[in-house]
């Protein structure tokens, strides 16, 4: 007999040993000589921060967030990394976990140009210890940042000013995925600015620039460091080559709700998207948008849509892939079952695998809902429940020199 528990439960797991092994691939591929900054914005791409943070913290030298309250709950969760606020940050309460963070040197903070510089100062003035700022360098993004033409005037206040220390100079690319020819020009431009000031910039300033399309890509992206997110969750961008022995961290899993059996012609879900072309069998597994799971990736006429892979009751044995078919519900998604052998209610289903020879891997899913496969997993709700596996997984690693900011 299935209970509700066991039809009805979804469960997202994440492989802490993969993230590992993926943050050693990562700095074999970028060279002793280069640090690693393990990006664990929105949550940690919806796997818990508080989670995965500790683990890549064995194995990078910063840490980045997007927020003053995500780098509070980082602080709060005992690591001792450098962490990197990358929004602008206009005050901060003496009682907010970034505040201990600043006076102990662990919290880096952007300045996005001059407009903010008075905002940066006031907090420094107020923490009574130099603060640590990174220079954002806006290279044609135009999404924060300094001007390029102001940038070498922010630079030299910086550096007069002994309320604050030059921790780092970074810019953000445009289209490192598909257009080396902009990313090679924006690159350029940071050389050009960093080359100008010479020896007076601090010979601890970090200068980085590749996001997790850059790093795979292009080796003259890395400089001193690059800052990598969906690079450790074993994923790379629709379109790009991945790096060889890249582990899949996610899984999500569920089971079949019901099985029915409709015939040639009949209509199947919300606005009968979908029709059947032959007596079917139709599983219906319980979980749907409301859940994250993304809309419109359902099949409909001669549009294929995304898969689920179907298991035995046990989650052993794989029975076959499965097309999602007609809308997406609130609740509920249907799959075509005709072709897989032996299903029935309580079969175990992964919405995203880790088997790789499987059509609902991340990837995948993230192809035929046409959006980036870091939009998958951060919109998946956190009243899903999450499980952490302890799996070792190794690797050969190279020998790995240290920098701390």
């Amino acid at each position: 007999m299935h209970t509700f528990r066991t039809i009805q439960h979804s469960t997202v797991q994440i492989d802490l040993g993969a993230i590992n092994h993926n943050c050693t691939v990562i700095r074999n591929h970028i060279g002793k000589d280069c640090a690693l900054c393990a990006v664990v914005k929105a949550d940690g791409y919806g796997l818990g921060a508080v989670r995965v943070a500790p683990q890549l913290a064995k194995n990078a030298e910063m840490l980045a967030v997007y927020s003053p309250d995500e780098a509070g709950e980082v602080l709060s969760a005992g690591i001792n990394t450098p962490v990197l606020v990358l929004a602008p940050v206009y005050s901060i309460d003496r009682f907010h976990p970034m505040y201990e963070g600043i006076a102990s040197g662990q919290l880096h903070l952007v300045l996005h140009g001059e407009e903010h510089l008075q905002s940066i100062l006031a907090i420094a003035s107020a923490s009574r210890v130099p603060l640590n700022v990174h220079i954002k360098i806006d290279t044609g993004l135009h999404r924060g940042g300094c001007q390029l033409d102001n940038a070498s005037a922010l630079i030299a206040k910086v550096l007069g000013d002994n309320r604050l220390r030059l921790t780092g100079i970074f810019t953000h690319f445009i289209s490192a995925v598909h257009d080396e020819e902009l990313t090679r020009l924006q690159h350029n431009r940071l050389s050009k600015l960093v080359r100008d000031f010479g020896t007076s910039i601090p010979a601890n300033c970090i200068v980085h620039e590749a996001n997790t399309a850059a790093t795979v890509q292009w080796d003259w992206t890395h400089r001193a460091m690059v800052r990598v997110g969906l690079a450790w969750t074993g994923t790379v961008p629709n379109g790009i080559k991945t790096l060889d022995s890249f582990l899949p961290v996610v899984s999500w899993r569920s089971r079949l709700a019901h099985v029915k059996t409709v015939f040639a012609g009949d209509r199947v879900g919300y606005s009968g998207k979908w029709t059947a072309n032959r007596p079917s069998r139709i599983g219906i597994v319980p979980v749907g948008y409301a859940a994250g799971y993304p809309l419109e990736v359902g099949a409909e006429g001669n549009k294929e849509g995304a898969y689920v892979r179907v298991l035995d009751e046990q989650f052993k044995t794989s029975l076959g892939d499965a097309p999602v078919i007609g809308s997406v519900c609130m609740d509920q998604i249907a799959i075509d079952l005709t072709d897989i052998p032996n299903n029935g209610i309580g079969c175990g289903v992964e919405l995203i695998t880790t088997h790789a020879n499987s059509k609902a891997t991340l990837e995948r899913i993230a192809q035929a809902a046409g959006i980036v496969p870091h939009a998958i997993i951060s919109r998946i709700s956190p009243k899903v429940h999450r499980v952490y596996l302890e799996q070792s997984c190794e690797v050969v690693t190279s020998t790995l020199k240290r920098k701390h900011a």
